[in-house]
């Protein structure tokens, strides 16, 4: 509350985008406005509604994931080890996590060199659902962990290709009302799962049901994609 109190009274400099009437003179577009036409931007264009959807599905399964994964391994843990449970080592497990995110980014340098961004996020879609599959029904701590890093390699696949087809979807000019507009189903999925105290292996069956919407929904993108671009160079 007192960041938005600051913010109303001291950012003079956040006017809005500026237009020019009838009479020549600028009139500035207020907030609201730049939200209303980002939202009926993204109603009207099947591929900017994919794409706020598709960013809302998968980040929300990962902020599920970062609030899930250690009370799931110390219940795998503690199920396998018994009396000998002497806690997880969270520092070097995290650490794994990262190192599995930074190489799925390297993989995306790689991959771009043979396929589209919309064909590889395909894969990234439906390999975090396998992972996330492979999290539910493995009753292993080391099975589920071994998933959690492939999951992690999804996520470091995910932010190139995202980030590479919003710039390619996305008009420049109305960008940063469309994304703040999309963390808004993002915001409340993440909410949901916190707010009804869900247990991991609900939250990741949640997960792995957001994951398999975003395959399909990926899928139609890419294939909407393939069809803008062959009517293109027909004409």
């Amino acid at each position: 509350i007192a960041c938005g109190l600051l913010a109303t009274c001291l950012w003079e400099e956040n006017y809005g985008e500026t237009s020019n009437d009838d009479n020549g003179k600028s009139s500035k577009t207020s907030a609201v406005g730049q939200f209303k036409n980002a939202f009926y931007t993204t109603i009207r264009s099947p591929d900017i509604f994919s794409i706020g959807v598709l960013s809302s599905l998968f980040e929300g399964s990962m902020y599920i994931f970062v609030f899930m994964w250690t009370p799931a391994l110390t219940a795998l843990a503690k199920e396998e080890m018994g009396d000998d449970f002497d806690g997880l080592p969270f520092g070097v497990i995290f650490s794994t996590f990262m190192v599995c995110c930074m190489a799925g980014s390297s993989i995306f340098s790689i991959a771009m060199e043979k396929m589209k961004p919309e064909q590889l996020a395909v894969y990234v879609f439906a390999i975090a659902f396998a992972a996330f599959v492979m999290v539910v029904l493995s009753g292993s701590a080391t099975t589920t962990f071994l998933a959690m890093n492939l999951f992690e390699v999804c996520v470091g696949m995910y932010f190139p290709s995202m980030g590479t087809m919003k710039g390619m979807i996305v008009p420049e000019e109305k960008r940063a009302a469309i994304y703040n507009l999309n963390r808004i189903p993002l915001n409340f999925i993440v909410l949901f799962s916190l707010l009804t105290d869900l247990t991991p292996k609900v939250s990741f069956i949640l997960c792995s049901c957001m994951m398999m919407a975003s395959t399909v929904l990926q899928i139609k993108l890419r294939a909407r994609r393939v069809q803008g671009v062959g009517s293109t160079e027909g004409n």
